[in-house]
């Protein structure tokens, strides 16, 4: 089969930008550019005071894995079975497993039962990293001190508890989609890769997709499909496209876009993990940050990290954290906390002052929000309306997360390393009052999904079925978070590729047979550059 994969953004492959890709902490440096980043924003409504929220999104091959955390986590197996009750079928745990472990590659010594959960000899690597800062092996010590389960494999039996995040890395290099999965087949004649090449159009005969208009470097050109269009533009930009094509609602038509399928669904059930932050002090220092206190650690940095892949620079600086039940009667978590050893407050900046911030984000938001048009143009951003806080039940589920936050970092452990809270500030205790914080502070957790819906054709709200095409249209899939039906719990970028794993299947099995072992690859191909 020959493939044409574009990408709108530019290769990961070319100096500098392979360097920062390589880094676990590089994000900083290619985040704050919109040759990198989408530079997405979030337009809040009164649940969050109608601010603007910032929202990252990966502009260039890896996408989000090349500027994301590294965190690899694949979210509770009854949110899978609830997909396949939603409608469905072959999407249920058991489902969904193998093409997990079919492409993974789990390093882990020592680690009991790995093998039950975990693949290995597959392209993408997950490891714990080779070092991790003294404040998580704390966070994670104050988590048991104050009565939680330690956690050592959040993929594996249980999610709940605490413990070390397993990432997306190989010996402290980011180990991104692209690296994983594109540049080991990069030399393969039937593979033919665009970069710096924006998708504006499908284009569609009748109710056939036959090819994409695209803009490369400033010309127009226009490519035929021999089998089928697949679109992995992710959450925003997905139905932002087919929107453009005339694929979506009847309001499409009001930009000038000439309706051709009606789907209602499209740019419909956006949703996210709505978080929020607990900043302490860290009078200690032994967080990350660039200060003359640790002016020698930070000259040694570089050196630590090319002679032997450790030190601040293999840091995903997400490196603990844990999941808990807010409330009893909960069937699983609904709160998932992600401890930073560092006062990183945004995604672009190494912080100055020393301390740590404690996130916490509610796993399955009671709002639903949507993507929408603002012109005709694909190089105008969509309106992105996530209804943030609209429902109640989620502040008052982050009240409770915040006030078993503040219990854990009380614990011994964490306390001897801790100064003062300097977000919210323990002056803000009253219900009223850290609701009051929570709307004004509330943000992203950078996993939007839902906005191209899996679900049965009598389901109006659904863009795709369970083998991820879309509905009334032939050659026409789509495949990554966006065809969530429901938000995981957990981060969102190993689903994204197990989706992209069951999509390929779907082609190449259209009898529907199940898969196989891990592709067998050459000596050439398992080695990326």
């Amino acid at each position: 089969r020959r493939v044409a994969l574009i990408e709108a953004g530019p290769s990961d492959r070319r100096f500098p930008i392979n360097l920062k890709t390589t880094l676990p902490i590089g994000n900083v440096f290619l985040l704050p550019h919109s040759r990198y980043n989408w530079q997405h924003e979030f337009s809040g409504g009164a649940g969050v005071k109608h601010r603007r929220i910032p929202c990252p999104r990966g502009r260039l091959l890896g996408g989000c894995t090349s500027v994301n955390g590294t965190v690899y986590m694949r979210g509770h197996r009854l949110d899978y079975d609830e997909w396949a009750a939603l409608g469905n079928p072959g999407w249920s745990f058991d489902d969904v497993l193998p093409f997990y472990t079919r492409h993974e590659d789990y390093d882990r010594p020592g680690l009991a039962d790995a093998n039950r959960w975990h693949g290995s000899g597959g392209e993408l690597s997950v490891q714990r990293p080779p070092e991790s800062n003294p404040l998580a092996h704390a966070f994670v010590a104050a988590a048991t001190e104050a009565g939680h389960t330690r956690n050592d494999d959040f993929n594996g039996d249980e999610q709940d508890g605490f413990g070390i995040f397993d990432l997306n890395q190989r010996g402290g290099v980011r180990w991104s989609s692209s690296r994983a999965f594109l540049h080991p087949v990069m030399h393969r004649p039937n593979l033919t890769v665009f970069t710096d090449a924006l998708v504006e159009r499908i284009r569609l005969q009748g109710h056939r997709a036959v090819g994409v208009t695209l803009r490369e470097r400033g010309r127009m050109r226009e490519l035929d499909a021999g089998g089928e269009v697949i679109v992995c533009a992710g959450t925003i930009n997905s139905p932002q496209l087919l929107m453009l094509s005339g694929i979506g609602p009847a309001s499409i038509a009001q930009h000038g876009v000439k309706l051709q399928h009606e789907l209602s669904g499209v740019g419909a059930n956006l949703q996210d993990h709505p978080t929020v932050s607990i900043a302490m002090d860290n009078p200690g220092a032994e967080s990350y940050a660039l200060s003359w206190r640790t002016a020698p650690r930070v000259a040694l940095a570089p050196l630590r990290y090319a002679f032997g892949r450790r030190g601040m620079l293999a840091s995903n600086a997400a490196e603990a954290g844990g999941f808990i039940r807010s409330r009893s009667g909960l069937d699983r978590p609904d709160v998932q906390y992600t401890f930073m050893v560092g006062l990183k407050d945004n995604p672009r900046t190494l912080p100055r002052r020393h301390g740590y911030f404690l996130h916490m984000a509610v796993l399955r938001p009671a709002t639903r929000g949507s993507i929408e048009l603002a012109s005709h143009n694909p190089a105008v951003k969509p309106l992105i309306k996530p209804n943030f806080l609209e429902d109640a039940t989620d502040v008052h589920t982050l009240v409770r997360a915040l006030r078993e936050a503040r219990r854990i970092i009380a614990q011994p452990s964490l306390a001897r390393l801790s100064g003062a809270e300097l977000l919210p500030g323990r002056a803000i205790d009253d219900d009223a009052a850290l609701e009051i914080f929570i709307r004004e502070r509330v943000a992203t957790t950078y996993h939007p999904v839902g906005t191209c819906k899996m679900g049965a054709s009598a389901d109006p709200a659904a863009v795709v079925d369970a083998r991820l095409r879309v509905h009334g249209l032939d050659g026409l899939r789509v495949a990554d978070a966006s065809i969530m039906p429901n938000l995981i719990g957990g981060n969102t970028s190993a689903p994204a590729m197990m989706i992209g794993e069951r999509a390929a299947h779907f082609i190449l099995n259209p009898d529907h047979r199940q898969p196989g072992p891990p592709c067998t690859r050459t000596m050439s191909e398992r080695t990326a550059p």
